[in-house]
């Protein structure tokens, strides 16, 4: 694991920097103007972007990725299946436990005209954490331990950012909704990497020779 983590500093370092400065922002900066400087800045062309770049969140596309992963490792798949499992666990024990509210709700009683996405449905309650963001982290930060190819870390951590951006930019979270969830998503990852090591590894070795493609001797 540590190996795993010291190798991909080009996922991991970036991502920390980056944290931090929202962190900052967040914490300098009132939930209003925060809301009021994302929706302000939008088009035509970044709404129907943002809205695509939400679905690399949402359940449809993590089955879709274990299903690529179960092509060239069943073992690959079998980790994303526990991520899976550990990051809504979390994720969902926190949104109850926290019970905060979305922009959408928070803001009702005032008056200003917020700017939304077409056909959006716009939630009021449980924003902290941000699920999608909590996914998307997941996912990339899986496809970085299994691509081994630290030059590409950079686009899965665009990617990420990019899929939890989407979230206060369609008025469903605040930033720091976001901040919880990409820390979440990545501790899942790693928790799914443990917990296969740990359980599994030994007792089924050929699930790291085999794919629906692939099989090794």
């Amino acid at each position: 694991m540590k190996n795993l983590l010291k190798n991909n500093l080009s996922f991991f370092v970036p991502f920390i920097l980056m944290w931090l400065v929202c962190l900052g922002w967040v914490l300098q900066t009132p939930k209003f103007e925060q809301m009021v400087w994302i929706n302000s800045h939008r088009t035509i062309w970044s709404d129907t972007f943002f809205w695509c770049a939400t679905q690399l969140g949402e359940g449809w596309f993590f089955v879709t990725m274990i299903l690529v992963w179960l092509v060239f490792k069943y073992e690959q798949a079998f980790i994303g299946v526990i991520a899976f499992a550990v990051s809504t666990l979390i994720s969902q024990g926190l949104k109850f436990s926290f019970q905060t509210l979305r922009p959408s709700e928070f803001f009702k009683d005032v008056s200003y005209p917020w700017k939304y996405v077409s056909g959006v449905e716009l939630h009021g309650f449980n924003s902290f954490p941000s699920g999608h963001t909590t996914s998307a982290f997941c996912i990339f930060t899986l496809w970085v331990f299994f691509a081994k190819k630290p030059m590409i870390n950079p686009i899965f951590l665009t990617l990420a950012i990019t899929a939890a951006y989407s979230r206060p930019y369609l008025f469903q979270h605040f930033p720091e909704d976001l901040l919880g969830g990409s820390i979440v998503g990545i501790i899942s990852a790693i928790l799914a990497i443990k917990i296969y090591q740990r359980y599994f590894e030994t007792k089924y070795p050929h699930l790291s020779q085999k794919g629906l493609l692939v099989n090794r001797h």
